[in-house]
């Protein structure tokens, strides 16, 4: 069988930074001889962080189906191959009639454009509702890095916080104190097995929370730009088990939740803005930008919105062999 497959680099409009994503288009004729094998195999093939398969729309439905797909399975979601999915199905409207939201494992997705396609530096920007069930461990870890609060000369830190932006996924938030401490960063906090292990992580065991992957992920507190609509600035890291991911919005989710949750009650709902930079010391900026709403008592998140860029890079044809 042959499927058409477009890639795009997310969370910036210029070819060959951000977040490389490769869309890989199912026919709604081909849809039940794909298997999760070779949709695994494929994911393989292209060696990035994620691979998405996009199925063909059915008739009178206002939503199309994406299945999320790393080298090691499937997800049941991550920011940044929603941001991509989102852009391709909007700019490519002919092809996907009426469609408004995205359907993964983990739910319905909402998506809008906020921003045009910008005489050809991409495909525009798209700001999307993120299915989110934002917990906090109540687990602490000692601070992998005690000597960066030391040559900052800080009193008060926050250690590292479990935080999961849905179940099933989980970050270990490490707040650094300064861009030369995040650029030493050189590997998350567990092996492979331990990451997948929510015991040896200290996940809270019987929270229904207490599954999954956990990653790591490093973060520099910039401050409030005035000119950036008054978001605050964060310098991120996002560490898998094996590699340097260039740009995260389930993680950029996941601690923006936990920093709203932080904040002064008398702050009220929110909206509280944010502006991720990840991936610069990759040579790969991605720009995450992420939105919290929470409710009134300030005790739980209610609504995370994500957004971003992507440019198209590269299209093709994946030719796969029927299995025996």
């Amino acid at each position: 069988m042959q499927l058409p497959f477009t890639t795009l680099d997310v969370f910036t409009t210029t070819r060959l930074k951000g977040n490389p994503l490769a869309i890989v288009r199912v026919p709604s004729s081909l849809r039940p001889f794909l298997s999760e094998a070779q949709k695994l195999a494929i994911t393989r093939e292209f060696n990035l962080s994620e691979t998405v398969f996009l199925h063909e729309p059915v008739a009178d439905q206002d939503f199309v189906d994406y299945d999320i797909f790393t080298p090691g399975g499937r997800l049941s979601f991550a920011g940044h191959p929603t941001i991509g999915t989102a852009l391709y199905v909007a700019r490519n409207s002919a092809q996907y009639p009426g469609i408004k939201r995205l359907r993964t494992d983990a739910g319905f997705i909402e998506f809008e454009i906020t921003g045009d396609e910008g005489n050809g530096k991409g495909l525009g920007k798209v700001d999307v509702k993120i299915p989110q069930d934002v917990y906090v461990h109540r687990k602490e870890l000692e601070h992998p890095y005690p000597e960066s609060r030391a040559e900052a000369s800080v009193q008060w830190a926050r250690e590292t916080r479990l935080v999961s932006v849905v179940k099933g996924m989980t970050f270990a938030c490490t707040q650094l104190y300064g861009k030369d401490a995040l650029g030493k960063v050189d590997k998350g906090l567990f092996d492979p097995v331990t990451a997948f292990d929510p015991k040896k992580v200290g996940l809270d065991e019987g929270s229904g929370w207490d599954k999954g992957y956990t990653g790591s992920f490093f973060f520099v507190d910039c401050g409030v730009d005035g000119e950036d609509e008054g978001r605050r600035v964060l310098r991120t890291r996002m560490f898998d088990a094996k590699f340097e991911d260039p740009g995260t919005g389930s993680a950029s989710c996941a601690l923006a939740g936990w920093l709203a949750l932080c904040e002064e009650k008398e702050k009220g709902e929110g909206p509280f803005g944010y502006h991720l930079v990840q991936g610069v010391d990759m040579g790969r900026r991605c720009d995450i930008f992420v939105s919290v709403r929470r409710s009134k008592d300030g005790e739980r998140v209610e609504e995370i919105r994500l957004g971003g860029a992507a440019i198209k890079v590269m299209e093709g044809v994946v030719e796969v062999d029927e299995e025996a």
